[in-house]
């Protein structure tokens, strides 16, 4: 708590007013880094107005987060498969909050051609392909980003659409 409150530019007994333990520190920065994510996405949801473009903001805001909070992310990614249940609890609940924002889209957008059902398997489908490959990128060029978001909106549209179109 020492090095934290140097590194923060405070006392250490202002960082124990705001944070009681080790293990409460942790859990707001692990927060921070999940609202931060969560938000970043769904104002890309939110931001466009065509799916295809909304699928495109939604992946780049996802890897944009990676590239930025790198360490971030990969302490979310151990903390994700973990030992401790809260932290998983908390990561979890915004993959699902995730989740179910992208799958009510998917049913909006296709009209009652897909069912609720099978839009959240897509949806939990297209947030642990994109987690799992902007795990791979951290550190990578904004070129290097770009194009595997544009491999992953291809992949992503064909099998929407094809989904759709059964």
């Amino acid at each position: 708590m020492e090095d934290v409150a140097r590194e923060a530019g405070v006392t250490k007994p202002t960082l124990y007013d705001h944070f009681p333990s080790k293990k409460d520190l942790y859990l707001a920065l692990i927060d921070s880094d999940l609202d931060s994510l969560h938000g970043r996405v769904r104002d890309a949801l939110q931001g466009t107005s065509g799916n295809r473009e909304r699928i495109r903001a939604s992946f780049q805001a996802y890897f944009d987060f990676v590239h930025e909070h790198a360490a971030g992310f990969r302490l979310l990614m151990q903390e994700a498969i973990g030992g401790n249940a809260e932290i998983r609890s908390r990561i979890g609940r915004v993959r699902s909050e995730i989740a179910g924002e992208v799958a009510a889209l998917i049913v909006r957008e296709s009209g009652g051609l897909l069912t609720a059902t099978r839009a959240e398997t897509v949806a939990f489908a297209l947030v642990g392909m994109v987690e799992t490959v902007a795990d791979r990128e951290t550190g990578w060029s904004a070129s290097a980003r770009s194009d595997d978001v544009d491999t992953l909106v291809r992949f992503a549209w064909r099998g929407i659409t094809g989904l759709a179109e059964e």
